[in-house]
């Protein structure tokens, strides 16, 4: 009986034993881990240090995070790892290391447990496998949530996510036919004001849509600006009466050309005057911000005035929308001015859409003037953008963030470029984002914790058409790093 007894105990340990080892055999003699130490704070990439018996003996040594392999090893001694923990999630995490011997024993380090505190960065989609989403503009609320306004499929499509891109909600506004989204801003009251165009309601034709919702994304109110010709909406701003000021663009069908065309509101979208601004060829107007005297700068494009081509076109207005000037510029066979943001001497930046570097060729330009209007310097970084959105954003100062796409015409795919800039255009540093498909970034902006977020559109992942895409957040760090590389 005695005998019995012993003979369980051993079977026992033998059995606990093998289960303790089934990965590898945990002995601190053999291999031990110096650094981190176990419940350390780390970040950004760090060394495993180690303590090895006898590193004669060792193949390889292999990092486990987490019961999976990271499949960083090293081969040779002294045996260290380089861990760069940008590449997980921040908080409590395991770690071991594995060790194997060149006569195929196989042994494990104790357990470390450590919290990893990076900078907050994520990647992260939002939508169907049977519709299409995209995001193209994106603010942050004081509360540190971002707001996005963007399409899906034929409607016009208002989210807001957590910090960490969770969606907390989604609205979606349209009719029977195609309703597209532009601009957007918080209003006062913590709602939103949103400027798109519409099919689905109206006068006839596509008329522009101001949407004012509430914070939730609910309708507080709507209205149609339009015509029986086509308008659509581009910027839309709050003026300090609680109105708003919208700049568009209204199409005269017979003539088949199109004037910027500028309405002021009172603060429930009823139209308190109009200007429309063109020639006998075609005006565009995409951005408009306000002047300390009232007024207001304008930009778009026009082919009635320069070469014959289109043209960068801006205008200075009074309160009243009167033109006090304009200005057109060109540097390709087309120019297209985008978005406009002011300098800190009263000068003004403006993001433009080259076309004319070769078929099919196309160069993002930033152009920097005074507040005259007269050129200080111009830079074209290639690559290229056909978006509604604002698509870059002043950082300081003395420091501009823009966002546009890169193309790959043979592959038929596209990476967002991110592009960081000083007060001359000299670019500071540059980031690209994408994978094997179409990664387009359409809207960035600085965020609280001095990094920048971007919204666009992706269809790296799976999808039952490869021509839908899913909304995209994208959230960096101060010098532009991400998890979507």
């Amino acid at each position: 009986m005695y005998k019995s007894k012993i003979i369980a105990i051993a079977y026992i340990i033998i059995l606990f034993s093998c289960e303790d080892n089934a990965g590898g055999n945990n002995n601190d003699s053999i291999i031990s881990v110096l650094y981190p130490t176990s419940d350390s704070i780390i970040k950004d990439s760090v060394t495993i240090a180690l303590e090895i018996q006898d590193e004669n003996t060792v193949l390889k040594v292999e990092l486990w995070i987490n019961g999976d392999s990271t499949e960083i090893i090293d081969y040779n001694a002294p045996f260290a790892l380089e861990l760069n923990t940008k590449d997980y999630d921040n908080g409590l995490n395991t770690f071991f290391v594995r060790l194997y011997e060149i006569d195929g024993e196989i042994h494990d380090s104790k357990d470390i447990n450590f919290i990893i505190n990076n900078f907050l960065v994520f990647s992260t989609l939002f939508g169907s496998s049977e519709k299409n989403e995209e995001g193209y503009s994106i603010l942050q609320k004081p509360d540190s949530n971002f707001v996005i306004l963007g399409n899906i499929d034929n409607d016009i499509l208002l989210l807001e996510s957590s910090n960490t891109g969770e969606v907390l909600w989604s609205q979606s506004y349209g009719g029977s036919q195609t309703d597209e989204a532009y601009h957007f801003e918080q209003t006062s009251d913590g709602g939103y004001i949103i400027s798109g165009s519409t099919r689905s309601y109206g006068f006839g034709g596509s008329d522009i849509w101001l949407i004012k919702s509430g914070a939730d994304g609910l309708i507080d109110w709507n209205t149609y600006l339009g015509t029986e010709n086509d308008e659509q909406g581009g910027q839309v701003l709050q003026t300090i009466d609680g109105g708003y000021i919208i700049i568009g663009n209204h199409i005269n069908n017979q003539n088949q050309d199109s004037d910027i065309w500028l309405i002021k509101t009172n603060s429930q979208g009823d139209s308190l005057w109009t200007k429309t601004y063109g020639g006998a060829g075609n005006e565009l107007g995409s951005d408009i911000i306000f002047l300390e005297n009232g007024g207001y700068i304008l930009v778009g494009s026009t082919t009635s005035y320069g070469n014959g081509d289109s043209d960068i076109f801006l205008i200075k207005t009074d309160e009243l929308g009167n033109q006090e000037w304009v200005r057109n510029y060109g540097i390709g066979s087309d120019d297209i001015g985008q978005a406009i943001i002011q300098s800190r001497d009263s000068g003004y930046v403006i993001q433009f859409l080259v076309e004319g570097y070769g078929n099919g060729n196309t160069a993002v330009g930033l152009m920097r003037i005074d507040f005259e209007g007269n050129v200080l310097w111009t830079k074209a970084f290639g690559g290229t953008m056909n978006t509604k959105s604002k698509m870059f954003s002043k950082v300081n100062s003395n420091e501009y963030i823009s966002v546009c796409s890169q193309l790959d015409y043979s592959t038929n795919s596209s990476n967002t470029w991110l592009i960081k800039v000083d007060d001359n255009g000299e670019v500071i540093w540059e980031k690209i984002f994408g994978k094997n498909a179409k990664d387009d970034g359409f809207a960035v902006a600085p965020t609280l914790d001095n990094g920048f977020v971007i919204t666009g559109r992706s269809n790296s992942s799976v999808n039952s058409d490869i021509n839908l895409f899913d909304l995209w957040i994208l959230k960096t760090d101060p010098n532009g790093y991400s998890k979507f590389e």
